[in-house]
Parts: structure tokens; C-alpha cells; sequence
């Protein structure tokens, strides 16, 4: 019953770490990375596609083990790629929606 009568300061208990105004740069930081991701994305789709073009064969066997490594290699290489400045598509997104930011 104490704790129902009691008197709690509530700006005394809580007090965020953070503040709760977002900044126009915090913005545009997520935008870029957000952009960045969807290049890396894009880069992902492609390698997977022009993989399926290239025809069975080779040194080694294609199994579960095979598609799975060369599936996570793929999507590594696609994240570097973007990274290192891609093939444009994210600063291109960036300059079209940091307008709206």
C-alpha cells in the first residue's frame, strides 16, 4: 500500500541516455547507410543472376555445401563492393533522397 500513496518524481527515475531530437546529420547518416544496404542488395541479386547463366561443370562437385558457401561469398563480395564506392547506385539514391531528409 506504501508504494501506492508513496510519491515518485518521474524525471528523477528516468533519464535517457540519448535525447529524443534527431538531428538533420543523424538523418542523413541512416539514409546513407540505408542506401548502401540496398546497393549491396542490388550487387547480390546480380552476381546471383549472372551465376545461374554460367553453365554446370568444373573442377569441383555442386552440392548444398558448394551453393551455400559460394551464396555467402557472394553476398561478402556484394557488401565489399558497395563499400568501396559500388557501381553508383547508392550515392545516386543518396543525392535523390536527401532532399526529402
Amino acid at each position: 500500500m506504501d508504494m501506492i500513496n508513496s510519491k515518485v518524481d518521474i524525471f528523477q527515475v528516468y533519464k535517457p541516455e540519448e535525447p529524443f531530437v534527431k538531428t538533420v546529420s543523424q538523418d542523413k547518416e541512416k539514409l546513407k547507410e540505408a542506401c548502401q544496404q540496398f546497393e549491396s542488395i542490388f550487387i547480390n541479386y546480380m552476381l546471383k543472376s549472372m551465376r545461374a547463366t554460367v553453365p554446370d561443370g568444373g573442377l569441383f562437385e555442386k552440392g548444398v555445401a558448394y551453393d551455400i558457401v559460394q551464396s555467402m561469398h557472394d553476398m561478402a563480395l556484394a557488401e565489399e563492393i558497395s563499400l568501396s564506392g559500388g557501381i553508383g547506385l547508392a550515392k545516386q539514391l543518396y543525392d535523390e533522397l536527401s532532399k526529402y531528409v
